[in-house]
């Protein structure tokens, strides 16, 4: 569904027929079910989102994300409120969408998800940036240790 310039929901795809995107539209499938495999939701892809739960559904969203082929993926604390089952899978598939290229800012609270996924981390407190460096590295830091131990 989330995938930019699909020929059959143009006037002219609809007046062209199935003929013109068929193709287009079984290469999206495959690809979206790519995603259930690299998310390991495949067991659910004939379900409908409203009775997934809400830790699939953040899934979903991430794979609709993906399905616009993006040069950059946000994702806004995507681990919080996850099963740890669910935030394994996310993690890995993350981490496999980096090492295929893609580039992945990351918003999180959750730092050892941040450890395991961040080769490089900017950490703000305050609105503003005050340590910038690998987390093993920071969490030596005095300044990022008084903005979130102290607080």
């Amino acid at each position: 569904m989330a995938a930019p310039g699909q020929r059959g929901e143009s006037a002219a795809g609809v007046a062209a027929g199935r003929r013109l995107w068929r193709r287009d539209e079984g290469e999206l499938i495959e690809e979206a079910r790519a995603l259930l495999g690299l998310f390991g939701m495949a067991e659910v892809a004939d379900q409908r989102a409203g009775h997934l739960s809400g830790g699939q559904k953040r899934m979903l969203e991430v794979m609709r994300a993906l399905m616009t082929r993006p040069r950059l993926l946000l994702l806004d604390e995507p681990m919080a409120g996850l099963a740890p089952g669910l935030a394994g899978r996310l993690e890995a598939a993350c981490q496999q969408l980096a090492s295929a290229g893609m580039t992945i800012l990351l918003v999180e609270h959750e730092l050892r998800a941040v450890e395991r996924l961040c080769e490089q981390v900017v950490v703000m407190a305050q609105g503003r940036v005050i340590s910038e460096g690998r987390m093993a590295e920071l969490r030596t830091r005095k300044e990022v240790q008084d903005a979130y131990v102290v607080g």
